[in-house]
């Protein structure tokens, strides 16, 4: 599908890569890796003609579609969001707009035009449906509906969302347009673990190659089937996940260094012996044989893998009572947007909790409630007394003072605790030397401001942290530095992240939020994604399985309050069901309809009467365009009717968590 032959690249006096040679095949699935500065990023541009390369060349053959998704776009439209991800089908829209081109031209034409029209339309019809043409549309908004857009922002103009959700209408249009190579560059940065888990199931139905560059362990686990490591000497394919990756080449560093030790053995042995019998005539033959052999000796060369240089430990809170932080009947609404109507929340001393729920439940507001930056509109939220937090959020990067030194920002915001103490913190941080801690803010990397934004949690030691998406823009080793310091923190800890393989490696506890309640799970995320799991199948009893749930619902209860959704859910749904039923009924009397009138038309008599001909292709054409429009209606009927289901189906499973 696409060769790479002997690439180098370099900027100035760094090389970034050299010699790389790689070819990927139909329906890989594979984790572009390296160390940061290696230019993954770059090779992908350099595929797309983004980017020169120094040497070597890109062979793509004709015809294979190759998909781009950037780490980050300014993607600006005034189009509808819907439309904008429809742009991706660009061919099947030609395609269509071509079929009503002919069908217009089908009602006035006759004779040999006539004909020739109709073949047209049949061959172009037949090669649409194939393609999936008349299913476009739904495969758009089931996409949009994956990625996490509601049905009502549908229609609303591209330009109107943020700058992450637009990244997530990019990725919908790329989806899309199914291409045959799909080049992903940190997909999952702007998106929350539904539409992650979405996206995963996506990509192992997708019949393309998929490359994907990711920080993100648990989604590299998830989907790929092979490694390719991009190193300055060159490119090294590894089968497997990225855990098993990491295994082989421990293993191959392991058996690499053994052999470098004993050739140096050999080295030495042979050097020792040249140098005992250097001067010896009746030596000279066997001194020179060896010098030979040393010259010809091929040398054992050990990679040496760069780790990040992250480093640091939270300082430790003063003793903490058992409850730290608490919320009594909070309420919190935007306009008609009641996020909780009446929310009871604590965190006790020593945990490491996770909040999730799907986008827009309520995890950041719930964050941002316990930090102070918004007020609820009843209720209250208190620490305890003598409690300090410190709140990093999604936006900590965006409050960077981008004209700062490095330095000026740790000494403008340090606490008295900690003032004189700026440069080692930044040191912990990866931030060695004066040319480090000197450099303006605006000239880091994302991952790098990112750990400034993490050090400056430091300059006010406190007893709590409150920590929104603190992975976002880490590379692999800095998130398992942090995961180090999150264990060893002596304090509590509450996270929002997306990044599952940080959540196992440091909660505790698990607080799925929904509807504005709040759900329990005493264990990592994987046990919190099991027993909902069970939940959600209507298990609420799971014996051998597994462990007993949290909080079990009485059966009598949950009987009672299922037949009353089934009740709403009915009446809700009713009339759409029926509303589809008759489509479907339309569609199938039009689809009878036009097999006689195809009888019809290839009966001799009919074809060669210059009056009924005409009649009976124009009768055929407006069927054509009835079920068109009926599926379009049927689809759209059908699309909402399975999102309200869904809701119902989330509505069903929070039942068996916990009803407060």
């Amino acid at each position: 599908m696409l060769r790479i032959t002997n690439l180098s690249k370099a900027f100035g006096s760094r090389t970034l890569f050299r010699n790389v040679d790689w070819q990927t095949g139909a329906g890989q699935r594979i984790g572009l890796v390296g160390p940061n500065g290696v230019g993954k990023s770059t090779l992908f541009r350099i595929i797309m003609g983004e980017d020169d390369a120094d040497e070597g060349e890109v062979i793509i053959p004709k015809g294979v579609d190759i998909g781009y998704l950037p780490q980050e776009v300014t993607v600006d439209s005034s189009e509808p969001l819907i439309e904008f991800i429809l742009a991706g089908a660009e061919r099947l829209l030609e395609m269509e707009e071509r079929l009503r081109a002919l069908e217009a031209k089908l009602g006035q034409a006759s004779g040999p035009q006539l004909e020739a029209i109709t073949r047209e339309y049949g061959t172009l019809q037949d090669r649409f449906r194939r393609e999936g043409g008349y299913a476009v549309r739904s495969q758009a908004r089931e996409i949009a509906a994956g990625m996490g857009f509601k049905v009502e922002a549908f229609g609303s103009e591209l330009s109107s969302f943020s700058g992450g959700w637009r990244m997530r209408a990019l990725l919908c249009r790329l989806l899309l347009r199914n291409p045959q190579v799909l080049l992903l560059d940190e997909p999952t940065n702007h998106l929350d673990l539904e539409s992650i888990e979405w996206l995963e199931g996506f990509l192992l139905q997708y019949e393309g190659t998929v490359v994907v560059i990711s920080h993100d362990r648990y989604f590299l686990n998830k989907i790929i089937t092979e490694i390719a490591e991009l190193r300055t000497s060159g490119m090294r394919l590894w089968k497997g996940g990225y855990d098993r990756f990491l295994e082989l080449r421990a293993e191959e560093q392991e058996r690499l260094e053994s052999m470098a030790e004993r050739q140096q053995e050999e080295v030495e042995r042979i050097e020792s012996f040249i140098d005992r019998f250097r001067y010896k005539s009746s030596k000279a033959k066997q001194v020179q044989s060896r010098v030979k052999m040393l010259e010809k000796m091929e040398r054992v060369d050990v990679p040496t893998f760069h780790e990040s240089s992250l480093s640091f430990r939270f300082p430790e809170p003063e003793r903490l009572p058992k409850i730290v932080m608490e919320v009594q009947g909070a309420a919190k609404a935007y306009g008609d947007n009641v996020v909780y109507a009446s929310l009871d929340f604590t965190i006790s001393r020593g945990d490491k909790l996770a909040l999730v729920g799907p986008n827009g439940a309520g995890k950041s507001t719930l964050l941002k409630l316990l930090a102070g930056v918004i007020e609820p509109d009843a209720g209250s939220v208190s620490c305890a007394q003598g409690v300090s937090f410190n709140y990093f959020a999604q936006h900590s990067v965006e409050q960077l003072d981008l004209e700062n030194t490095l330095l000026e920002e740790m000494v403008k915001h340090a606490s008295a605790q900690v003032s004189g103490r700026e440069r080692d913190i930044l040191g912990a941080f990866g931030f060695s030397g004066n040319d480090a801690v000197q450099r303006k803010i605006s000239v880091l990397s994302g991952g790098e401001k990112t750990r400034l934004a993490l050090a400056k949690l430091m300059l006010r030691p406190s007893g709590v942290l409150l920590l929104d998406e603190p992975t976002n823009h880490l590379d692999i080793p800095s998130r398992q530095i942090l995961e180090e310091a999150i264990r060893a923190f002596g304090g509590a800890v509450c996270i929002v992240s997306h990044d599952r393989h940080f959540l196992n490696e440091v909660v505790g506890r698990v607080v799925h939020i929904e509807h504005g309640a709040l759900s329990e799970y005493l264990g990592d995320y994987d046990y919190y994604k099991w027993r909902h799991e069970q939940e959600l199948a209507g298990e609420t009893d799971v014996g051998e399985q597994g462990p007993v749930a949290d909080v079990i619902v009485s059966r009598k209860d949950l009987r009672r309050a299922r037949a009353e959704l089934r009740e709403r859910r009915n009446a809700e749904t009713r009339e759409l069901r029926r509303r589809v039923s008759t489509l479907e009924q339309g569609i199938e009397a039009c689809e009878q309809e036009q097999e006689q009138l195809e009888v019809s038309m290839a009966d001799p008599e009919v074809y060669q009467d210059a009056q009924r001909l005409p009649e009976v292709s124009r009768a055929y054409q407006q069927s054509k365009e009835r079920v068109v429009e009926l599926m379009a209606r049927w689809e759209e009927a059908a699309f909402e009717l399975e999102l309200i289901e869904e809701q119902y189906r989330a509505e069903e499973a929070a039942l068996s968590g916990d009803p407060s």
